[in-house]
């Protein structure tokens, strides 16, 4: 299936996808040169909602080696759109309606797929905590003061000894809007990702979850090759 370009540089997102295959795999890589500490008996309550709403629209900017991505986000139930490199000539998308029908699509292009895979791409947490927990691992929240309406929050998690997460919640809907990763040496802390939420809605266009009537079809083939042409342009 095809992998956008932002999917092999992407981190750890503040609340991820537990389902995500791409965010396990980044969470085990962070993990393994890391020395071991226990916080078990530290274990606190998050301070925020990790539950995705119902309904609710966003844009995701991923900022990491100095590229950022853009990924709009959008759900109402059983309907969501995925749509990652938003805005830019080889935007893609994947759009679910219901629980088991989902496709394919490219605005520029004007064509859709039919998706022949388990996986839709679509966000079944937007908020990163949801993986730790998914692993079952010990994590403390350390708060670090609040300003203008948001809470900061130093996440330390069971084996990261040489990592840190700064996680950012707007109090106004109790949900994280922004996370910060580090690599720490000693004294130094290098800044690895960040990740915003920006433009967050808890309402969503019901146009982001129709497929448009004057769309071509295409095979899954011929929508990979024609967004790579576009890539190559």
């Amino acid at each position: 299936m095809f992998t956008p370009k932002f999917l092999k540089t992407l981190l750890i997102l503040a609340l991820c996808v537990p389902s995500c295959r791409f965010w396990q795999s980044k969470i085990a890589a962070t993990d393994a040169p890391l020395e071991t500490v226990s916080v078990a008996e530290i274990k606190s309550e998050i301070p925020f909602a990790t539950k995705e709403p119902e309904i609710y629209q966003t844009e995701i900017v991923v900022t990491a080696n100095g590229v950022e991505e853009l990924i709009l986000t959008a759900r109402n139930g059983a309907n969501r759109l995925t749509t990652y490199d938003y805005r830019e000539s080889f935007e893609f998308g994947y759009l679910q309606t219901g629980a088991d029908t989902s496709f394919l699509i490219a605005r520029k292009q004007k064509i859709y797929a039919e998706n022949q895979t388990a996986e839709n791409g679509a966000a079944d947490e937007i908020f990163p905590t949801a993986a730790l927990l998914n692993q079952k691992r010990a994590a403390i929240y350390e708060p670090l003061g609040a300003e203008n309406g948001a809470a900061k929050y130093r996440v330390v998690i069971e084996g990261a000894v040489n990592s840190e997460i700064v996680v950012t919640v707007d109090k106004n809907i109790n949900l994280p809007v922004k996370q910060e990763f580090y690599s720490v040496e000693g004294n130094r802390k290098t800044l690895i990702s960040m990740t915003e939420l920006r433009n967050f809605s808890l309402q969503s266009d019901p146009r982001n979850f129709e497929l448009p009537k004057d769309y071509k079809k295409v095979s899954p083939p011929e929508f990979q090759e024609m967004l790579r042409r576009e890539r190559m342009k």
